[in-house]
């Protein structure tokens, strides 16, 4: 009985550098501290992630300037609790050749050329969303007079929490340092907008062992609004017939930025010389996209292979060839000179008689 009241310490690791340490606890007292304990991790989990849906995620509009307009926007809570937060709005640019959006929440520090959030009017800036239900706002957006043609792009975006966030610069969206959802709104401002895409990259290796053919393109857009390339590419063989072909897939590339493709076409057993054509259109007058280039594919180690085996095979059947007709020369050398031995005997008996 007395061991069973000896004082023991133990330390559980908890989430986030927690450490609960546990003194002098009957083992049932102990296994409700762990419960507890539990709980409380897959809370954290648990809210790790907001249960939210935007409706419409990406909104499209036309403009001219000095036109007022607005967006409708609905935040749906799929969860079994209210979440509550804000509404904010910010405008975002893309870095990267993969399309991600940042936010960036101050103004100041957005591009003038392709900022718009201090367009954007919320008709409140905190609510709270009932559980299986939705919020819909309706976003006001009133275009400068002098507004320059071309593509703005900004962001509505519910954040959870109890306290209005401060602008925090540039953030990558999804980044998890907040918990948010956002819906992007593209503005249109009509009038002269340049449209200028170009194929800043097309590698293509000039040899391939074997297919398929690795391609690596490159479309960068120097216009002023956000493009959708449509790009086929195609593989021909030395004979002008098609072997393959693929569609990128259809992406905005915004911009002053620039989208990567990679793409396989043909299949593992291929020889001989490929051609590689890029042809593709973009923007509203349907401007060319073309690229070119050309790669062998010769699987060497195979063919060295079947190479030597022939060569093997051959000397082979040289050798037996070589053996089977030495022996029929020399049985047929050897039946000769019997031959002669026979008539000569036949002589020899008829000079006798």
């Amino acid at each position: 009985m007395k061991n069973s009241k000896v004082k023991s310490k133990t330390v559980i690791p908890a989430e986030a550098g927690i450490q609960i340490k546990i003194s002098w606890i009957p083992f049932f007292k102990g296994m409700t501290i762990v419960v507890i304990f539990l709980t409380f991790v897959i809370t954290v989990s648990a809210q790790a992630s907001l249960p939210l849906v935007v409706m419409p995620a990406r909104n499209e509009i036309e403009v001219a300037p000095g036109e007022k307009t607005a967006v409708t926007i609905s935040f749906y809570n799929q969860s079994d609790d209210p979440v509550s937060g804000f509404f904010k709005t910010a405008d975002f640019i893309v870095e990267d050749s993969k399309g991600t959006p940042k936010f960036i929440e101050n103004a100041e520090d957005a591009p003038a050329k392709y900022s718009a959030s201090r367009w954007l009017t919320l008709p409140y800036d905190r609510a709270t969303l009932p559980a299986h239900d939705k919020v819909t706002i309706q976003t006001e957006i009133l275009v400068p007079n002098d507004a320059r043609a071309g593509g703005r792009y900004t962001a509505v975006f519910f954040q959870q929490g109890n306290t209005l966030p401060k602008p925090s610069g540039t953030e990558e969206v999804g980044s998890g340092t907040n918990l948010r959802i956002a819906s992007l709104i593209y503005i249109k401002v009509k009038g002269p907008i340049t449209e200028k895409a170009l194929i800043s990259g097309f590698f293509v290796p000039s040899f391939f062992e074997y297919g398929p053919i690795k391609v690596e393109t490159d479309i960068l857009n120097r216009g002023d609004y956000h493009v959708t390339p449509r790009v086929s590419l195609t593989l021909a063989n030395t004979f002008g017939g098609l072997v393959d072909q693929k569609l990128f897939k259809t992406q905005n590339i915004f911009p002053d930025t620039s989208r990567s493709y990679e793409t396989e076409l043909g299949t593992k057993w291929m020889a001989g010389r490929y051609k590689v054509n890029l042809t593709g259109s973009y923007g509203e007058s349907g401007q060319a996209l073309t690229a070119v280039s050309y790669v062998w594919v010769f699987p060497w180690r195979v063919a060295l292979a079947v190479i030597l085996t022939i060569i093997i095979m051959i000397f082979i059947a040289n050798k037996l060839y070589k053996n089977i007709v030495v022996k029929e020369t020399t049985l047929e050398e050897e039946l000769e000179k019997e031959k002669d031995e026979i008539e000569k005997l036949k002589q020899m008996l008829r000079k006798k008689e």
